[in-house]
Formats: structure tokens, sequence, C-alpha cells
């Protein structure tokens, strides 16, 4: 990719801009293929959220999640260049498509931190193969999107995107990149608040359910004696009528405000309807040399008050039963690294992970990255872990559409995005819930070892789902 740096690049200068655009459009004449220019411009306070709320249109890509506790949030929508995948080779096939479109394209501004710049966002459904004219979305979806917003650390982004043809009217598109910003600008600098309605909590009818989730658990626990595998993960999908239309927006700021320490996402393509949720769970980092990862598996409730909370906490710690089940995460995920050749993985100590509603037991795993290994290498091993699949997953994974009876589509799939110089986030969208007008679709799952118990495993379950019930009532 190359990069132009251009002084002052924020005061709205057309002239500029179309200097930067006819410089890529000589390239695509030259080549006679699309090239694609990016412009960052480092602007004032924008909450991505709204952004993505006052400007998605549905039909098109978009994308969200945001961390408030670390400071970061990114959202971005449509799309310059976007391809589906779909099999076993799904994330190296991906890598090559992204770096042929970063090899064709030409950036400026304030490229300084990772996500700003020329940016892919990732979307993966937990199977590898899936009918999407069965309505279900593609194995996996990368794009560049058409406009990015970032805000990390204290700092925001507006980021545009541009895909430039031989023949391209660079007038036109150097309009049309500052209208888009102006619209951002004018979003920014509203002064009139505007008078909202609050409207009284939707009315959400009793659920329905496909299978009988205890049920089910007895049955992988039968398996499980046949030795068949060490552990399952079943998930359970629940759906639910409201009075009134949902907004997944609405939803997402309810979920972001409550668990700051999880990420909250939004996902939507070209079918109708957004995923939204709150996962605990941080699949995978890449920042500058060092990966980070983390085993998060071992589930209970909160306390009442700080003595049964701690006790609560204490004895998930103690639990055999949960341990066991934790360190086959830990021990799966230290092998695939090392099937990498990322031989010296730095191990933490396993700790309380404590959301407002259940904790966790977490164990954070650090490794120095390889250079000649891409975040998608490393997705395509990892994924999935025994937190959301089974092990050995080879054994665990054929039984699980049997048993759980449905298409797990992008709950405890892939979330993320990577930028041109190889740093990246990638989360397992957990906790969280389909909504399409106003039907919705909610997910949770529990893991399933020798000794699991099917009532204990239900409740385990009921606890994940409240959250988004709660929050669903809120919005």
């Amino acid at each position: 990719m190359l990069i132009i740096p251009v002084e002052n690049f924020p005061s709205r200068d057309e002239a500029a801009l179309v200097t930067f655009l006819e410089r890529c459009k000589s390239e695509a004449r030259r080549t006679d293929s699309p090239y694609f220019g990016s412009i960052t411009v480092e602007t004032n306070f924008v909450d991505p959220l709204a952004i993505l709320e006052t400007i998605s249109e549905e039909g098109n890509p978009l994308w969200y999640v945001e961390r408030p506790s670390e400071e970061f949030a990114l959202s971005c929508g449509e799309a310059v260049a976007y391809q589906e995948f779909s099999g076993h080779a799904r994330f190296s096939e991906a890598r090559c498509f992204a770096a042929e479109v970063f090899s064709r394209t030409i950036a400026t501004g304030d490229l300084a931190p990772g996500g700003a710049g020329p940016t892919f966002a990732l979307a993966a459904t937990f199977e590898e193969n899936n009918d999407v004219h069965e309505g279900h979305p593609a194995p996996l979806a990368v794009f560049m999107p058409r406009w990015q917003v970032l805000r990390k650390g204290g700092r925001h982004y507006a980021i545009a995107n541009a895909k430039i043809e031989p023949d391209s009217n660079l007038h036109e598109m150097a309009q049309g990149i500052w209208a888009a910003h102006a619209k951002l600008s004018h979003f920014r600098n509203q002064t009139e608040i505007p008078n909202f309605v609050q409207l009284p909590p939707p009315i959400l009818s009793p659920h329905r359910e496909q299978n009988d989730y205890e049920e089910i658990v007895a049955k992988a626990l039968d398996l499980l004696d046949a030795e068949s595998f060490d552990k399952i993960v079943l998930s359970r999908k629940i759906t639910l009528d409201s009075d009134r239309s949902l907004s997944p927006f609405a939803l997402a700021h309810q979920l972001r405000e409550r668990f700051p320490d999880c990420h909250t996402f939004c996902l939507g393509d070209r079918r109708p309807g957004m995923l939204v949720g709150a996962t605990p769970e941080n699949l995978l980092r890449v920042e500058g040399d060092q990966i980070e990862t983390e085993a998060l598996a071992g589930t209970t409730a909160r306390g009442g008050n700080a003595g049964t909370d701690a006790q609560l906490g204490q004895a998930l710690l103690d639990s055999e039963k949960e341990g066991r089940e934790h360190r086959l995460v830990v021990e799966s995920i230290k092998r695939r690294l090392q099937a990498l050749g990322l031989r010296h993985c730095e191990e933490g100590r396993p700790r309380l992970l404590r959301l407002s509603n259940l904790q966790h037991v977490r164990t954070p795993l650090r490794a120095s990255l390889s250079k000649n290994l891409h975040p998608l290498d490393i997705l395509a091993e990892l994924h999935p872990t025994p937190a959301i699949g089974g092990s050995p997953r080879e054994s665990a994974l054929p039984h699980l559409r049997e048993l759980e009876g449905f298409s797990r589509d992008w709950y405890s799939g892939v979330a993320g995005w990577f930028d041109h110089e190889g740093e990246g986030e990638f989360v397992v969208p957990l906790r969280c819930g389909h909504l399409n007008d106003k039907k919705v679709a909610l997910y949770a799952g529990s893991g399933i070892v020798k000794g699991s118990d099917p009532v204990s495993e239900k409740l385990e379950t009921d606890l994940k789902l409240a959250a988004m019930l709660e929050s669903l009532q809120r919005t």
C-alpha cells in the first residue's frame, strides 16, 4: 500500500483532494483496474454508534464494535470492496483478497492509530459453510467500508474510502467525500437537542424454543460417557415477538452502558435485521508484534452483597468441574498457537471477569507475532475454540447441528477488523440477539463436560439470556 503524506488535509481544500484522487486514477489507468483511495481526518468528538444510527441504510453492510472501558469504538458502513468466502480455507482466501485490495490502495491523512486508514471489517458465522439462499449470512464476509468513524484513546477520526475507476469523475467524487465529511461535522456540531418521546417498554410475547435444552444436555452427556469427546458447548435459541418495532441501536446503547467491560457490537448485511449483543470474549488482538487471546470458560451468578459475591466467585475458581472445563480451553488454545509456530506463549493466572450479571473464569494468553503471520492465519487456527464448540473439536462439532437443531449463523462466530499493517481485533459474538422489525431471536450456550447437570446448565443459559431480555425491556 502506498501512503502519501498531506499537510493540513482536514481543511476543506477540494483542489488538494482532487490532486490526491488524480494520483489514484493515474494508477487505475496504468494498471487498467480499480484503485482505492483512503482519506483519514482527525476530528473532534464523534460517537460512532450515533453516527451509525444516523446514516446507516438497510441493505448495505454495516459493522460496529465498542468497548467503553478501553475508550475504543469503531463503526463503518457500505462497501467499496466486498467479498464472501466459505469452506475450510475461508480465512486464508480472505487474507489474499484483502492483500490484493491493499496493494491497490493509496492512503493519506492521520493514519497513526490502528483502525484508522484503510481497514477491513469481518463477520464470520460459526459454521464454515452456510446456505445463503436460505436466509443465512455468508460464512465469511469482509469489506472495506465507504466510511469509518473511530474513537480511540480520547481521539476521534473520520475515514472515507473511495473506489477509483480509470474513467471516474474526480470532481464529483471529491464533492461526495466532502459532503459525507460535512454530514459528520453537522451531526457533531448540532446545538439543538431534539425532543425524544419516551416510549413505554415493549411488550414481548412468551418465548418459543425448538428443543428442550435439558433433554439435549442429557443426550450430550451420553455421548461424553461413550468418550466421543471431552467437552461440547450446546446453544439455545429462543424467539419472541414484540408489540412494536425494536431499535437495534437503542439496544446497543443500553448494552454498552450496562456492560462497559464487554464488546458491544452490531452486525448487518444485505438481509433485513441486525445482530446486536455485548460479548465478554475477546478472541484475538494483534498490536505491533504482540498477540493477545484468552480462555473464557466457567460461569456463576453475581451475589447480592460483597460477601455472597466473593463466595460465589471463590466457589467458581475452586470448582473441579469448572476448572476442568476451563483447562480444556487453555490447553487447546496453547496447542493451536504452537501449531502456528508461536512457541513462547505467556499464560496469565486465572482470574474472575465480573460483569453486572455474571462472573466468569478468564485466563489471558500472550505471544510474540511471527513476521509472516497474519491475524486471519491465527483466526483460522483458533476458531472455534473449545469455549464455544467443544474439544476435541473434530469429534464434538459434528454433533452440534443434530443436537441443537438450528444454524448458529453469526452467534459464536467471529466479528472483527484488521488494517493495512496487520493489526486488528476480533471478538466472539455472544450474549446477543437478531432483531428484525418486531421479531427477536436470542442465543445463549453452556459448556458440557462429564459431571454437568442438565438443570444447572439450563439455569446458566437462563442467566445469560436474562441480560438481553432485561436490556430489550429498556429500549
